[in-house]
């Protein structure tokens, strides 16, 4: 423990995951304890990042309210400031996006395009409503949408999800992430959390050492092998719970709010 103390001693910055992190995605329930969190690291200097899947509209409001410094969204394909400054873009190109749509017509999926603050869906139905209303409720369907706006990831939509493999044709320019029973995030091959928050270390001028983060999903791993120190909750994907360096309590039983006291954080 002495050891991951003074690791601690080093951290500037910390990202947090979103869901089943800071709040539990099929309830939305955020402990008071996470905003106390927010305050604390605030007051000692230290910066705070969220590292989600998510687009920035489907970052909730609550957790926007904890006024984090930084927002890397869309598995890093989209960061921004506090002031909603862009800081990486990295959408897929078009030709692109229309060769997965095509993939997975021809594999009877649906799919949904996710912009920087915006997602639509190819068709809305029940298994889309199980994957995609707890984090971002109804979506609208438009198959063109691509085509007039800029699509940084996609996800499939599917009852057989867990039988998609991508085609050699997109292989080495893509790959699947699975995050629920019935969708999986399409990024690109070197995107990844880890690269978003990479560009804000850059600007900041920190070392991977100086970052710290927490998570729970197979999202997170690249994050996990970056970090300089990095947690993961109790409830977390086998993967995760192998390389973190601390496992704390779940969302529920103020996890977060101990990991920071126990590694004398806050």
């Amino acid at each position: 423990m002495n050891k991951l103390i003074d690791k601690a001693k080093k951290i500037k910055i910390i990202f947090f995951d979103i869901d089943d992190t800071l709040r539990v995605k099929d309830t939305g329930y955020m402990p008071e304890s996470i905003k106390e969190v927010f305050i604390r690291l605030k007051e000692k200097g230290i910066l705070t990042g969220i590292a989600t899947g998510r687009n920035f509209y489907g970052v909730v409001p609550e957790v926007k309210a904890l006024s984090p410094d930084f927002f890397v969204t869309i598995n890093g394909s989209y960061v921004e400031d506090d002031k909603g400054q862009p800081i990486y873009k990295n959408p897929l190109p078009k030709a692109l996006v229309g060769n997965i749509i095509q993939w997975l017509e021809a594999e009877k999926s649906d799919y949904t395009f996710v912009a920087s603050h915006d997602l639509r869906i190819s068709h809305w139905d029940n298994v889309a409503d199980g994957a995609i209303s707890p984090v971002y409720g109804q979506l609208k369907e438009d198959k063109s949408y691509y085509q007039s706006h800029d699509v940084y990831q996609m996800l499939t939509i599917s009852e057989h999800n867990d039988s998609l493999l991508l085609p050699e044709s997109l292989n080495n320019q893509v790959r699947l992430i699975q995050w629920h029973p019935n969708s999986s995030d399409i990024v690109p091959v070197t995107g990844s959390k880890a690269e978003g928050c990479k560009k804000i270390l850059e600007q900041l001028n920190l070392s991977p050492e100086q970052m710290m983060n927490f998570g729970d999903e197979l999202n997170d791993l690249e994050l996990f092998d970056l970090a300089g120190l990095s947690v993961a909750m109790k409830v977390s994907a086998p993967e995760i719970l192998e390389k973190a360096d601390y496992i704390t309590d779940s969302v529920e039983n103020d996890g977060i709010l101990k990991a920071l006291e126990a590694l004398e954080i806050i």
